[in-house]
């Protein structure tokens, strides 16, 4: 399976991802409760259709696995399956109409996840990467330009992240233990991936005992090219379709230099 063919299909799904949630973004749809209380929109559910529709036509041999499609009564690893979330940071969209993404991913049995990319249609931006092969980043359709990996920042220097609609002081008093400044902490959404690949951002730390791998899929490998290490806080592969370490203690984005140091540090200060 060639895995540049996977990538330029990715990309078109995005691109038309996008497509739906620009055309309907100033209030074209419906808000939608689950279960579990978080919203939905018309638009996931868009996107959601568009990509079983295009998956099963493309790509038969290939399983859906995405937020919003119907759930296999479990995940088949001996199998290659694309993992997407149609619209990730679906409260940004509605809410702020910003810092919302699409994002996708493919893994295969014998390569494990080996493909990623995250969209951000509002500003037009694409960042993508294809395992051993480096990260790209595309602005409006322009040629894509690749991100080379970044320079090794000191630790008194590392910036973090913030979840934005997190109203708690837990991430503020863990990074300040950490030995991080108040202008070192910086608020997040669905951008972050950009951020990290621009050098704007270093260190995620996700204090929850769960996050849906779609949430995670689509920026693993491009993060893991660029020089992240991308791990649960106690130091188990975050590995879609295995079982979750119990407990969680939860998650780790960082340089690969300081992972040693965070996956030590943190769950010393969090016990």
């Amino acid at each position: 399976m060639n895995l540049s063919d996977i990538l330029a299909f990715l990309k078109a799904k995005a691109y038309a991802a996008g497509d739906i949630m620009m055309d309907r973004i100033d209030g074209a749809y419906q808000v939608y409760k689950k279960p579990d209380h978080s919203r939905v929109t018309d638009v996931d559910l868009a996107i959601s259709e568009m990509l079983q529709q295009e998956v099963k036509q493309h790509w038969p041999e290939v399983t859906l696995y995405s937020e919003e499609s119907p759930k296999p009564a479990s995940i088949d690893r001996s199998k290659p399956h694309i993992i997407a979330d149609e619209l990730d940071g679906t409260s940004y969209y509605i809410d702020l109409k910003r810092g919302f993404s699409h994002q996708s991913a493919f893994y295969h049995p014998d390569q494990g996840l080996c493909v990623g990319l995250v969209y951000h249609p509002d500003i037009r931006t694409m960042v993508y990467a294809i395992k051993g092969e480096g990260a790209f980043i595309e602005y409006a359709g322009q040629p894509p330009e690749p991100i080379a990996p970044l320079p090794a920042k000191p630790y008194e220097d590392l910036i973090y992240a913030h979840p934005l609609r997190y109203t708690g002081n837990k991430y503020e008093r863990l990074y300040t233990q950490l030995g991080a400044k108040p202008e070192q902490i910086v608020r997040t959404d669905a951008t972050r991936t950009l951020m990290m690949a621009k050098g704007e951002l270093d260190v995620n730390i996700f204090l929850m005992p769960r996050i849906p791998f779609w949430d995670l899929s689509g920026e693993k490998v491009i993060v893991e090219e660029l020089g992240y290490a991308h791990t649960y806080l106690n130091r188990q592969a975050v590995e879609f379709g295995k079982a979750l370490p119990r407990p969680n203690l939860g998650y780790l984005i960082c340089p690969a230099r300081w992972k040693e140091k965070f996956l030590t540090d943190v769950p010393r200060l969090i016990a």
